[in-house]
């Protein structure tokens, strides 16, 4: 697929899609408050959120294989919901996580000693590529490492609404601490006293917003961005600062909270500063893609010079040599590579020939068709 950006103009208005962070949390929340109502897909639906639609589903049916397709917060957030779930309505059957893509291959250890220690088996069968859990959930103190993701720490605080009288107990530091506080501030807000089933109403993702921004910071125009937040509590919502904070020669920056913007920061980088070392970026490894390796090479095919160690990426701009009018890179069946694909045609004024602009579906359903309209 061509996408058109040498010597071209553009002028965009954009709305950004809804949060996917905000809308998988709002879901299973409704859901374990008894709000079961609203899991069908609609047609705005990213395939990570009808991913999360599906198993909340299938659980309200009594459907024992849950479909994560390629969704690692999907997963994450529903073994310890299906586990608890299981638990209280008394289901005798194993549940069965079906997996896509690189998720079967994505860590989920934090959670298997978390619930291991209270009586629940979670499987790994290679031949399907699934995630089995059995087992008889015990009651009581869980204890869980949150130095890894978030999203174990955020899927644990949801299962226990079903068991209020258990408690969760984090250790290590916690990563992406922004998506914890976003959790927590759902369920608080459906433990309010007095409140009544609403609307469900999704803020503006700021991780989308992330790549719109970087966007209008690139590319020959502007882009204006509309549905994002300012008071957000989103974790991404930080591109902003990052933005302010380039144009210089040398520039760190800690990436532990913001890991899913790294490849959209690194391409700024490359055309805005001398250089930039990114911190904390070690979780990159093991997303859609092997996110580092991804980034670099798609840099390393646009001119760029990048080096890496075990949980750094430096980016080094003003050495940029690149003379054919397209670059072909791929997108590693990645959404966030698109999209850093996408802003290295903006920044280089150059046409981008890349394998396809499908996997943007994932998070962002609609900008294929701005693809089509503005840019092809």
């Amino acid at each position: 697929m061509l996408i058109r950006f040498k010597d071209r103009r553009f002028d965009l208005t954009v709305e950004a899609p809804p949060s996917k962070s905000v809308y998988h949390r709002e879901l299973i929340i409704r859901f374990l408050n008894g709000f079961k109502d609203d899991l069908d897909p609609s047609s705005g639906d990213s395939k990570d959120i009808i991913a999360t639609k599906n198993c909340l589903r299938a659980l309200r049916d009594g459907n024992t294989v849950l479909d994560c397709k390629e969704s690692g917060s999907t997963l994450r957030f529903m073994i310890p919901v299906a586990a608890f779930y299981r638990k209280v309505h008394g289901i005798d059957q194993d549940i069965v996580f079906t997996t896509e893509g690189r998720l079967y291959d994505r860590p989920v250890d934090a959670l298997q000693e978390c619930l291991g220690s209270h009586g629940i088996t979670i499987r790994k069968d290679d031949a399907s590529r699934t995630f089995v859990l059995g087992g008889d959930l015990t009651e009581g103190e869980f204890v869980i490492d949150g130095s890894v993701s978030s999203q174990y720490v955020s899927g644990m605080l949801m299962a226990l609404l079903l068991l209020p009288g258990s408690t969760l107990k984090v250790t290590g530091e916690p990563s992406s601490v922004h998506y914890i506080e976003l959790t927590e501030s759902i369920i608080r807000k459906y433990a309010s006293e007095g409140t009544l089933p609403e609307e469900l109403s999704i803020e503006g993702d700021w991780s989308a917003g992330a790549f719109l921004l970087c966007l209008d910071e690139l590319i020959n125009g502007s882009v204006k961005v509309t549905g994002l937040l300012p008071y957000s509590v989103q974790g991404d919502k930080a591109i902003t600062d990052y933005l302010k904070a380039c144009g210089t020669d040398e520039l760190t920056w800690d990436c532990r909270d913001i890991p899913d913007i790294v490849p959209y920061m690194a391409v700024v980088a490359a055309y805005r500063n001398k250089k930039t070392v990114f911190l904390n970026i070690g979780r990159l490894r093991v997303k859609e893609s092997d996110r580092v390796a991804a980034i670099r090479q798609q840099l390393h095919e646009a001119g760029v010079r990048t080096e890496e160690t075990a949980d750094t990426l430096t980016v080094y701009g003003n050495e940029i040599s690149y003379a054919e009018d397209t670059i072909r890179l791929m997108s590693y069946n990645d959404h966030r590579m698109v999209m850093s694909a996408m802003l290295i045609g903006a920044a280089a004024n150059r046409d981008i020939d890349i394998d396809s602009a499908d996997p943007a579906d994932k998070s962002f359903p609609g900008l294929r068709d701005i693809i089509r309209e503005e840019f092809s």
